[in-house]
């Protein structure tokens, strides 16, 4: 049997990306990109580290990481062009 987090972790990620969907409006969508980011990187070294069941499982634990990680140094790669594309 395989365990799963908890209802309130799932509400504080709901609320996590309410508050940083937030930013995008009351400082700049860079850093909003970059809060996210720093917000992927964060739960992919939770999944490595944590035991099962204590973040959301999607697939292996390598896969879950490496997406996150990924992802997380996309968008800062991108966060500099953010404010470009809301100027056009």
């Amino acid at each position: 049997m395989e365990r799963v987090p908890r209802d309130g972790t799932y509400i504080f990620l709901a609320g996590w990306v309410i508050l940083v969907t937030g930013l995008t409006f009351a400082a700049s969508a860079v850093v909003s990109m970059r809060v996210l980011a720093a917000s992927l990187l964060v739960f992919g070294l939770l999944r490595a580290f944590l035991p099962a069941g204590a973040v959301p499982v999607i697939r292996s634990r390598f896969f879950d990481v490496a997406s996150y990680c990924a992802l997380a140094l996309a968008l800062a790669y991108l966060s500099g062009w953010a404010d470009v594309a809301l100027r056009s």
